[in-house]
């Protein structure tokens, strides 16, 4: 006998009851029933609009606060720690399907999060991921379709360093034992009538060690022919494992190519050419750390932290060209601009400390790099970026590193003038923020892509900053729990419409952070 999906709330029965909260009615069935979980629209006390989710690093609970604009704002609830095992919370990120997924490193799972059918969002169940999940990203040509990047178990000393040791490195596994971490694909569909909550639909065991970053390539307007690919990179390894992506494919969702990033002008490599996709490569120091598509060339980028270089690769033939050495500059990590025009290097000088901006422009050949001299940056350390969709407005949080004397200062620039004939950043304010304190940083999205609020989370005081993105002021803030540090903005329909900012996913140091904001990703997600 099977019971149907529950939800799990932390409203009272009286306040549920006052509510109409809509909930998951338990069906008894047969053995020989179908007993998929079912899920359902919510009633009356469905929410509506955009929601902040806030992960608070202090108990390990997620809170929710309903985004109203410059005042209204208010927390709708908050997700307990023990609906995610106690663990951490990492990565957040939301699907088509309006289903939100949070990784729970620790705990090698994903939990799942239904964010509309009740008064609040409510904690599904969690799903099995490989060893220690970090990085999650939503697949650009199937939102319904979630990747997670195993990173595996960390131990460096061991003799299997990042091993997925769930998936990749069990003797008893089918197939035969496979060593190195992996990536789990989770799919599912609308909330509502008919619609499927999340699943597990395969671990991709992928050969190789170390933290995950992913890309995927596809077809554009101007060049049909790139396939749909999915590229991960594996840091301690030293290569872009290449997954296909085509739905058609009788090789879909599985490994069928690397990339070496081996140089041979840095250290000895080994031709590898003729290695077997089921035989390791050699590792090598190139770490890679950094990897995205631009959708104006087609061509992937991935960032050699080991190497200090930036290398361009071809997605069809895999073929990859070292296009910018980081020597000299003081440039160790980047993003890129929403149209794939730019790469946004990003970096600092130490004596005396300033955060450094410059951009890579793709659009001619060989590219040409502009270095910005940005003086309200003088005294800080880069900390989390954020573009918004039509690449109008760039945020770039200022980290608290010990050694800045610049801290905690949100800078909102007008980046349409990237694309001046001298490509420049405009500062538009510099918005201070609560003293002393970590922060993450997302921004609500909508319309034709254009930046409505950004939202920067405050960990001494336990509080969450709106900012209206006109006027660049802040307009309320919000206490939510202890020490919050990751947020994400959600709006039904986001997903869809292409309307989330986008971020980097590198860090600028290697460094022992010493303060919250160096400890979180650019997700604003412990690291």
């Amino acid at each position: 006998m099977k019971s149907m999906m529950t939800h799990t709330t932390v409203l009272s029965g009286a306040k549920a009851a006052m509510l109409g909260l809509a909930v998951i009615s338990l069906v008894n069935c047969s053995s020989s029933d179908d007993t998929t979980p079912q899920v359902t629209s919510g009633g009356s006390a469905a929410l509506q609009g955009p929601l902040i989710l806030v992960n608070n690093t202090g108990d390990k609970t997620l809170t929710s606060v309903a985004l109203k604009g410059d005042s209204g704002n208010a927390v709708v609830g908050t997700i307990p720690s023990a609906a995610f095992e106690n663990v951490a919370l990492g990565d957040m990120q939301f699907s088509e399907g309006e289903w939100v997924f949070v990784n729970l490193g620790a705990a090698n799972k994903v939990a799942t999060i239904d964010p509309l059918t009740g008064a609040q969002p409510v904690h599904e169940t969690n799903l099995a991921a490989g060893t220690r999940p970090v990085h999650m990203y939503r697949d650009p040509t199937d939102g319904e379709v979630i990747w997670v990047g195993n990173d595996g178990d960390n131990a460096a000393g061991s003799a299997t360093p990042g091993d997925d040791l769930i998936n990749c490195n069990n003797p008893a596994r089918v197939g035969g034992a496979v060593t190195g971490s992996s990536v789990t694909i989770l799919h599912n569909s609308h909330l509502g009538p008919g619609g499927n909550p999340p699943t597990v639909e395969k671990t991709i065991c992928i050969l190789a060690d170390g933290h995950k970053v992913a890309a995927f390539p596809r077809p554009t307007a101007t060049n049909g022919a790139i396939p749909k690919r999915v590229f991960v990179s594996s840091e301690t390894a030293g290569e872009i494992a290449v997954i296909d992506n085509e739905p058609a494919s009788p090789t879909r969702w599985q490994m069928i190519g690397r990339v070496d990033l081996c140089n041979p002008l840095k250290e000895t490599c080994n031709n590898e050419s003729a290695t077997s996709l089921t035989t390791p490569f050699t590792p090598n120091t190139s770490g890679p750390h950094g990897i995205r598509w631009s959708k104006l060339t087609g061509k992937v980028y991935s960032i050699q932290e080991g190497y200090g270089q930036i290398a361009e690769i071809d997605p069809i033939t895999l073929a990859s060209t070292i296009i910018l050495d980081l020597a000299g500059t003081p440039y160790t990590s980047y993003g890129i601009t929403p149209d794939g025009r730019f790469l946004l290097l990003r970096g600092q000088t130490l004596t005396p400390q300033a955060a450094k901006l410059g951009v890579l422009d793709l659009s001619v050949t060989p590219a040409v790099r502009t270095d910005f001299t940005i003086p309200e940056l003088d005294g800080t350390s880069p900390g989390s970026f954020k573009f918004s969709p039509n690449g109008n407005r760039f945020y770039i949080l200022a980290g608290n590193t010990a050694t800045s004397t610049k801290k905690d200062k949100l800078f909102a620039f007008d980046s349409s003038t990237l694309t001046a004939t001298t490509p420049a950043l405009t500062l538009l304010r510099e918005i201070p923020l609560v003293a002393t304190g970590g922060h993450g940083l997302d921004v609500l999205v909508q319309g034709s892509g254009e930046a409505k609020y950004v939202v920067v989370s405050n960990s001494t005081d336990n509080s969450i900053s709106i900012i209206n993105a006109t006027d660049n002021q802040e307009k309320q803030k919000v206490t939510v729990g202890p020490t919050p540090g990751g947020v994400m903005v959600y709006e039904p329909g986001a997903a869809s419409a292409g309307n989330q900012a986008t971020s980097s996913l590198t860090v600028p140091s290697k460094a022992k952070p010493s303060v919250l904001s160096d400890q979180l990703d650019d997700h604003g997600m412990p690291k």
